[in-house]
């Protein structure tokens, strides 16, 4: 009898031994996905930053230069300063969106800040049946890096009306 007791003590250890590994695995696993979301994030709050930054820089260079200009459906327009500063809050500010390297179909309203940088805007409805839209920003620096991104709290129309046909002068050529 004492060879049989031996036995079923030597299975529940085994049994142990299972349930330690896969506790040990399953952490090992949590932790590499904490890792991974957390490099990725850095990643991207980095890039962000990095847009926010040249965005700054491009902004007061044409205020310096007063050179700033916008192409609107064929239209083009010599933006004032306190819309260059307008424009700029508005895309720092609203942060909420995701990055996106596609941009979509269309025409883009396109900002020229004298220095070699562009920034693209295009409107991007929600859905099918769905009214609300969002916003494609395309910002390429200087040195041909783009950074580009789907911002969910602004809309082409606002920006359109509140800081690029409003209070600007219309160059015509």
């Amino acid at each position: 009898m004492s060879g049989l007791y031996e036995k079923i003590k030597r299975d529940n250890k085994k049994e142990k031994d299972t349930r330690l590994w896969a506790m040990v695995g399953i952490l090992i696993a949590v932790v590499a996905v904490v890792i991974v979301s957390v490099v990725w994030f850095l990643g991207y709050h980095g890039r962000f930053t990095r847009f926010v930054g040249n965005l700054s820089g491009s902004t007061a260079y044409a205020h310096k230069n007063d050179c700033l200009i916008a192409e609107v459906k064929g239209r083009k327009f010599k933006i004032s300063e306190e819309n260059m500063y307008g424009i700029y809050a508005y895309l720092s500010l609203n942060k909420s969106g995701r990055e996106s390297k596609k941009p979509p179909e269309g025409e883009a309203v396109t900002l020229d800040y004298g220095n070699g940088c562009l920034l693209r805007l295009w409107d991007m409805p929600m859905g099918e049946g769905d009214n609300r839209h969002n916003l494609f920003i395309q910002f390429t620096d200087g040195k041909g890096d783009v950074y580009s991104y789907i911002s969910y709290k602004t809309t082409l129309d606002t920006v359109v009306a509140r800081y690029l046909t409003y209070g600007n002068q219309e160059i015509t050529e």
